[in-house]
C-alpha cells in the first residue's frame, strides 16, 4: 500500500477534528460578566433593534434603576467573535440575517405565523445562554416585545443564573465540597474560589461565607417549622432578625424599593424579598435578596440570603453571580 500523501494526511485529521468537535459541542468559553448580553438584528430593522434594546435595559426598582443587562448591539455580518459571549439573544423577522442564524441554531423552528421564542445553551461556546426571538414581520414582532417583555428578561436572567449555578455545581463536585458539607450540615452549597466560611453552633442553624473585593456575602439561616408559616411577612420579619443578630444590626432600609413576591425555588414554593439592606453603626449598606421556604423532608424553614457592599461597583453583575449562587443549594 502507497504512504499516504502529507496532503491527504492532513485532509483526514481535519476531518476527524472537524467530527469530534462537532460531537463535542464548543471548545471556547464564553467570555463577559454576568449582565453582558449581545444583541444580534439585522440592520434593517433598526426599530426593531431600539425596541428591544429598551426592553432588556429597563431599570430594576429594587437595584436603583440599574438595568437588567448591559447589551451590544450587532449584525449578523459583523457579530464575529462576540457570537462568543456569555449571553447572546438573536432577534429577526423571518427571511432576514437573524432568523436566517436562528434557523442554523434551531433546526426545528417553526414556519407559524406567531413570534416564536426559545432559549438554549452552548451553541458558539461553554458556558452560555442563546435565545432567539422570530416573527413573520416586524410589526407582530413589535407586538410582542410590548406585551410579554418583561417575559424575555425574566427568561433570560433566569436562564443566566441557572447556566452559571450549574457550572458551580460541577465544580463543587469534582473538588468533593459538596459531599463533606452534605455530610456536615445535611446541605451543601456552592460558592467559587474566594470564599471563606464561617460556623457558628450548629444548633443555631447559621453558617455564612464571605468573600472581600468588593465585600460579597451568602448566609443560610434554618429552623424547624411549618410551610403554613410561610408568608411574605413572615419572610421580611425573619430577613431582619437574623441579619440583625448575627451581622451587627443590619436592617432592611425600607426608604428604598423592596420587593417582596412568591416565586418557585429549587422546585419548592419559597418568598423572595430583593431590597437593600444598611447598617447604621458600621456606615454601610447595599443590595441584597432571600429566598425563604419550607422542606417538607427535613421539617425545616429555611431562609437563604445574599447580599453585596459595594460602592462604586455596577451592582447587577455582582447581584446576579450571588443569585447563581443560591441556587446551587442543595439538601440532603
Amino acid at each position: 500500500m502507497r504512504p499516504l500523501g502529507a496532503t491527504v494526511r492532513q485532509v483526514l485529521c481535519l476531518l476527524a477534528l472537524t467530527t469530534l468537535l462537532s460531537c463535542s459541542g464548543p471548545v471556547v468559553v464564553s467570555v463577559g460578566n454576568s449582565n453582558d448580553l449581545v444583541v444580534i438584528c439585522d440592520p434593517g430593522a433598526p426599530d426593531i433593534s431600539r425596541m428591544a434594546i429598551e426592553t432588556l435595559e429597563a431599570g430594576q426598582s429594587w437595584l436603583l434603576g440599574e438595568p437588567l443587562f448591559k447589551t451590544t448591539l450587532t449584525t449578523p455580518e459583523q457579530s464575529g467573535d462576540l457570537k462568543n459571549m456569555r449571553h447572546v439573544l438573536l432577534v429577526g423577522v423571518r427571511g432576514d440575517g437573524a432568523a436566517e442564524m436562528a434557523e442554523r441554531v434551531f433546526p426545528g423552528l417553526s414556519d407559524d405565523e406567531a413570534p416564536e421564542f426559545r432559549i438554549t445553551e452552548d451553541i458558539w461556546a461553554k458556558r452560555q445562554v442563546v435565545g432567539f426571538l422570530v416573527a413573520p414581520d416586524e410589526r407582530s414582532l413589535a407586538l410582542w416585545l410590548s406585551e410579554h417583555g418583561e417575559e424575555l428578561r425574566t427568561s433570560l436572567a433566569d436562564a443566566a443564573v441557572g447556566r452559571l449555578s450549574s457550572v458551580l455545581t460541577e465544580t463543587a463536585e469534582e473538588a468533593g465540597m459538596s459531599a463533606a458539607m452534605e455530610e456536615r450540615f445535611g446541605w451543601s452549597i456552592s460558592p467559587p474560589t474566594g470564599y471563606d466560611l464561617f460556623t457558628t453552633n450548629v444548633d443555631d442553624g447559621f453558617v455564612f461565607f464571605r468573600r472581600t473585593g468588593p465585600d460579597r456575602t451568602i448566609f443560610l439561616y434554618w429552623t424547624d417549622g411549618g410551610a403554613g408559616a410561610i408568608d411574605e411577612p413572615y419572610a421580611l420579619t425573619l430577613r431582619e432578625e437574623i441579619a440583625g443578630a448575627y451581622f451587627d444590626g443590619d436592617a432592611i432600609e425600607w426608604n428604598r424599593p423592596v420587593v417582596a413576591e412568591r416565586v418557585e425555588f429549587l422546585g419548592r414554593p419559597a418568598v423572595r424579598i430583593s431590597g437593600w439592606w444598611g447598617n447604621r453603626e458600621l456606615v454601610g449598606g447595599g443590595p441584597f435578596r432571600s429566598y425563604c421556604f419550607h422542606d417538607e423532608a427535613s421539617g425545616r424553614i429555611y431562609l437563604l440570603d445574599v447580599s453585596l457592599f459595594a460602592p462604586s461597583y455596577d451592582k447587577t453583575a455582582l447581584m446576579r453571580n450571588l443569585d447563581a449562587i443560591a441556587h446551587t443549594l442543595r439538601l440532603g
